[in-house]
C-alpha cells in the first residue's frame, strides 16, 4: 500500500518538462516578444521539446500561466510563513512586520526574471497587490498596538509597496532587500 507521500510525489521528468516550458516563456516574454504573437509552438521550440508534450501537461497558453501563477504565489506564501534571514526582528518566534516585508522582497529577489515577467499579468499582479495589502495591514496593527498608527489608508501603501517593487524589479535589483524594506518603512513613517 502506497503512503500519502509517495500518491503526492511528482515524476522528476514532468517537474523538468514543465520547468522547461516555463523558462521557454518567461525567456520569449523578456526578449519582448510579442505576446499576441506567441504561439504553443514558438515556446515548445524554445524548450526543445514537441507540442503534443505541451498539450500533455497545459490545455493552452493560458493554462500554462495560470500555473505558474498559483505555484509562484504558493511558493511566496510558504516564504511569508517561515521567518527571514534577518532574525534579528522576531519576537517569540513570530515574524514582525519587518521581517515579513524582508521575506517577501528576499523572494522576488530570488526570482527577479520570473516576477519581472510575472508582473506585466493583471490577475497577478492584484493577487500580489493583496499579500501586500496583508503585510501592511498586519504591520498597521502593530503600529497600533504602540499608538503610532499610518497616516495614509493601508491600501495607498500597499500601492506605493507594489509600485517600488515593480521598478526594483525592472531596473534588475539593485538594492538589498533589507535595504528596500528600510526605504519602505522610512517612506511609511
Amino acid at each position: 500500500m502506497m503512503s500519502n507521500n509517495e500518491k503526492m510525489k511528482v515524476d522528476p521528468r514532468i517537474k523538468r518538462t514543465k520547468r522547461m516550458f516555463k523558462d521557454a516563456i518567461i525567456s520569449l516574454i523578456q526578449e519582448n516578444y510579442d505576446k499576441s504573437k506567441l504561439t504553443v509552438q514558438n515556446i515548445a521550440d524554445r524548450a526543445e521539446l514537441n507540442r503534443a508534450t505541451f498539450y500533455l501537461h497545459y490545455q493552452d497558453i493560458d493554462d500554462l500561466m495560470e500555473q505558474m501563477i498559483d505555484e509562484v504565489l504558493d511558493e511566496l506564501n510558504k516564504t511569508m510563513k517561515s521567518p527571514s534571514e534577518d532574525n534579528q526582528s522576531i519576537n517569540k518566534g513570530y515574524p514582525t512586520p519587518r521581517t515579513r516585508l524582508i521575506s517577501f522582497l528576499e523572494h522576488f529577489y530570488r526570482n527577479a526574471g520570473l516576477y519581472n515577467v510575472m508582473l506585466e499579468n493583471k490577475d497577478f499582479r492584484k493577487r500580489v497587490f493583496g499579500i501586500l495589502l496583508d503585510i501592511v495591514t498586519f504591520w498597521a496593527e502593530d503600529r497600533k498596538e504602540r499608538g503610532r498608527s499610518f497616516q495614509v489608508p493601508n491600501e495607498i501603501i500597499a500601492s506605493s509597496t507594489l509600485g517600488i517593487l515593480s521598478w526594483w524589479l525592472q531596473e534588475g535589483t539593485p538594492y538589498s532587500p533589507s535595504y528596500l524594506a528600510n526605504q519602505i518603512i522610512l517612506m511609511s513613517k
